[in-house]
């Protein structure tokens, strides 16, 4: 029975994480100060007739104030062995609550940290101060060497920045386990393959016929899959959706001219096209000089598209590889039907190289593995940036961690799905993340006016471009809102030396870093202003949810027919017109069993195990003065998605993958 509710009562609710390893047995003991400069006696916070801390519990204790206490200010708090042997003394706490007598005025002091036994805490109301606002900045700064020493980096030559070891804090709940490593479809795969005598399709239809064991998800792309209208489609709204560019002239290297392309243009010439701004093309060079598994044979294309009357986005010309020659021509619509067919693949297979090792795997897994490694070692969670970041970090290092342990390695199964072995992807990683530019590539904006194609009237049904930029805009906001009360101007924001140390520690050329186009000053990262910072923080955002989101979940829909767009073909390169058949796509598609593979894989992938964006699995934002920041914040992204599914209604091919519904906070997968 609690304590009869009087002024001088206080309920203290302490909240403990639900990681590995959180809970204790320890005595805790806590000490309260008021704004008087009174403290309270030394209070053993226990249930006496309960055990108390365990993993994800919410504990709740009454305590009995003297008559002056006034309101609480800070709490001292700390563990010390008891007299029989304990099994945990290390405890993670994520926030303690104090609610005040019969008034029931609430005041959270958000923890969220390890306390180590017989180390005295001082907590504080909301926990959130930049570190030269901080009354208390040996402790914090005890806190940040602590937690170097729990995220200790492994460096390797021309590669990312990875972890030596997976924190406690950072793995996986026991149900994302079971999300990601139980699949009933992988166990459906299973049964149905194991049956199976030969290794090889006989036809397309074996492809689609698949789909009918046992309730396998049957990809729509199944029926267009063939279609030139879905291949323009694609460089649109699929997997890659960031290679289309305005063409402005003929690649010189592209061996086509107007004679030649007669046939496909629809009575226009290219030069007229171009004049229309109705020419656009994909160049995949940046897969040139990449190594491959020499078993199999690889392209770098370049493919040429044209704005229909219908505003279709329709493909008139593919060259698979980047230099002209006698076994390198120009494929065309006009070709044997099962040539161009052929060719499309041909780009596709190269396209979903470029898609899993660099807009997925390196643009957004890697590149923001940088990002939080140095926020965990350089920013202390009592930082107002810490706090609005942390959602968005959610089981990101976990998942690379086990990903790089199965996935990318020699043998892994990603070698058995690709024609690129472990190396050759980090090479490409490399030349990716070496070309990519924070404040450039990073704000959508700015990068789909590098490629032109920023104007809705200029390439209209790009619907991952107008819905990334609507996010975006609410994502700055967001951030804008937030730095506000917390930066009074640039010097608040120059002086924090927290901000400097991660901004350094990520920027290219420093030890931990890596990252190109963050804002310098004398050789080094530095944030000179707010709207850097914002810019940062916005793009931090963006990238940990909408980027991720729209190269990650349409993976089964892309992959899971092989034909529409194949991880690895097994024929030779096509290199020459001569007529095909519908046997020569089933000899270059993978065999039974790497189906398998890729159907298992891109599934687990397209599974959303976590929260959508904006309804944060943990709540750190406690401040009063913030928390409207986080409100005004959801409100906006539904009212982003109930314009997204207004349009959808009227789309034969709705695009839903940029649904704040469907966007999850983090890279969780």
């Amino acid at each position: 029975m609690g304590l009869t509710q009087s002024k001088n009562s206080i309920t203290l609710r302490i909240r403990t994480g639900d990681q590995k390893g959180a809970a204790t047995d320890a005595n805790v003991y806590a000490i309260l100060y008021d704004t008087s400069d009174n403290e309270s006696e030394k209070i053993l916070v226990d249930n006496f007739w309960k055990r108390d801390f365990k993993i994800g519990a919410l504990d709740t204790f009454d305590i009995e104030l003297p008559e002056s206490f006034t309101e609480v200010k800070k709490i001292e708090l700390w563990t010390e062995k008891a007299t029989i042997e304990l099994t945990s003394t290390t405890w993670f706490i994520q926030t303690v609550e104090l609610v005040r007598g019969f008034t029931r005025k609430s005041v959270v002091f958000p923890v969220f940290r390890w306390i180590r036994p017989s180390v005295h805490y001082f907590l504080y109301p909301w926990n959130t101060f930049l570190p030269q606002n901080d009354p208390d900045k040996e402790q914090r700064e005890n806190e940040i060497k602590y937690t170097r020493e729990m995220y200790k980096l492994k460096y390797q030559r021309g590669r990312p920045t990875m972890l030596e070891s997976l924190p406690a804090d950072e793995e996986f709940s026991d149900s994302y386990k079971k999300l990601l490593f139980t699949t009933k479809l992988e166990v459906k795969l299973k049964n149905w393959i194991s049956s199976i005598t030969t290794d090889s399709w006989e036809t397309l239809d074996d492809l689609t016929n698949i789909y009918y064991k046992e309730g396998i998800t049957k990809p729509k792309v199944c029926e267009y899959w063939h279609d030139d209208t879905w291949f323009g489609y694609q460089r649109l709204n699929g997997c890659n959706p960031k290679s289309i560019k305005l063409c402005e002239e003929i690649p010189s290297k592209l061996a086509v001219d107007e004679e030649m392309m007669k046939p496909v243009l629809d009575g226009e010439t290219l030069e007229g096209l171009i004049e229309k701004k109705r020419l656009f093309y994909a160049d995949l060079e940046i897969l040139e000089g990449i190594g491959h598994n020499q078993r199999f044979d690889v392209c770098v294309p370049i493919a040429l598209f044209m704005l229909d009357y219908e505003d279709e986005l329709t493909p008139i010309a593919i060259q698979l590889q980047q230099r002209k020659g006698r076994s390198n021509p120009v494929f065309l619509p006009t070709d044997d039907h099962y040539v161009w067919t052929l060719a499309k693949m041909w780009f596709n297979m190269a396209d979903s190289t470029c898609h899993q090792i660099s807009a997925h795997l390196g643009l957004t897994h890697l590149l923001m593995q940088v990002v939080v490694l140095a926020l965990h070692r350089n920013i202390s969670v009592s930082h107002p940036v810490y706090k609005i970041l942390a959602p968005h970090t959610l089981f990101l290092l976990a998942i690379n961690f086990n990903a790089f342990k199965s996935l990318v390695n020699p043998g892994s199964l990603t070698e058995k799905i690709m024609p690129i072995r472990t190396e050759h992807m980090f090479q490409l990683i490399d030349k990716s993340l070496k070309r990519w530019d924070f404040l450039g590539d990073g704000i959508p904006m700015k990068e789909f006016q590098s490629r032109k194609v920023d104007d809705p009237k200029v390439l209209p049904k790009y619907y991952y471009r107008d819905d990334s930029l609507a996010l975006y805009n609410c994502v700055y906001k967001y951030v804008s809102n937030y730095i506000d009360i917390y930066y009074a101007d640039e010097n608040d924001v120059d002086n924090d030396w927290e901000i400097q140390n991660w901004i350094e520690s990520m920027a290219v050329g420093h030890e931990n870093g890596g990252v190109q186009g963050l804002p310098m000053k004398d050789g080094k990262g530095h944030v000179s202003s707010k709207e850097e910072l914002k810019d940062i923080l916005a793009v931090i955002i963006f990238t940990c949810s909408v980027t991720h989101a729209a190269v990650n979940f349409l993976q089964y829909e892309e992959y899971g027919f092989p034909a529409n767009y194949p991880s690895m073909l097994r024929s030779p390169l096509l290199k020459d017109k001569r007529p095909k058949t519908e046997k020569d796509i089933i000899a270059a598609l993978p065999n039974k069993a790497t189906t398998f593979d890729v159907l298992t894989l891109t599934h687990v992938f397209s599974q959303k195990g976590t929260n959508s964006l904006g309804d944060f699995e943990t709540q750190y934002i406690y401040d009063p003065k913030a928390v409207g920041c986080v409100k005004v914040f959801q409100s906006d992204l539904k009212r982003i998605g109930d314009g997204i599914r207004k349009r959808n209604r009227t789309l034969e091919v709705p695009y839903d993958v940029l649904d704040p519904a469907n966007i999850p906070n983090s890279i969780s997968i």
